[in-house]
């Protein structure tokens, strides 16, 4: 783990939904400006090779300086989430603030219903 950053990586559900995850991260971003600069993706992995992608994913964050990024290791039957902040951050924004917020902010997206065609 690098010098500036800590992470936290939380076991989630299969079908997360990219999207929403993106859309989550925004709202989160916009309610703290320390977060202005707060990035989300998603990998779609072999669930056998969580671990292996989770390390990797880590790695590739750690060089990134955003304030936040979360990434979304889906797995198919099962997925991780990796959230990497920056250290001067977590202070205010501590993990048990900022996972309760970004789930939250993910249950506050509606899903999408797809549009009926004919």
């Amino acid at each position: 783990m690098s010098a500036v950053t800590e992470s936290l990586t939380v076991q989630v559900r299969a079908g997360l939904g990219e999207w929403r995850l993106h859309a989550a991260v925004r709202a989160l971003a916009t309610r703290h400006p320390e977060l202005s600069d707060a990035t989300s993706s998603a990998r779609h992995v072999d669930h056998h090779d969580l671990s292996r992608q989770t390390a990797l994913a880590l790695t590739a964050a750690e060089s990134r300086a955003a304030a936040l990024q979360v990434v979304w290791l889906d797995g198919g039957t099962e997925g991780r989430l990796l959230l990497v902040a920056r250290k001067d951050v977590l202070p205010t924004l501590p993990w048990h603030v900022l996972l309760p917020e970004l789930v939250a902010e993910w249950k506050a997206v509606t899903p999408r219903v797809p549009a009926r065609v004919g």
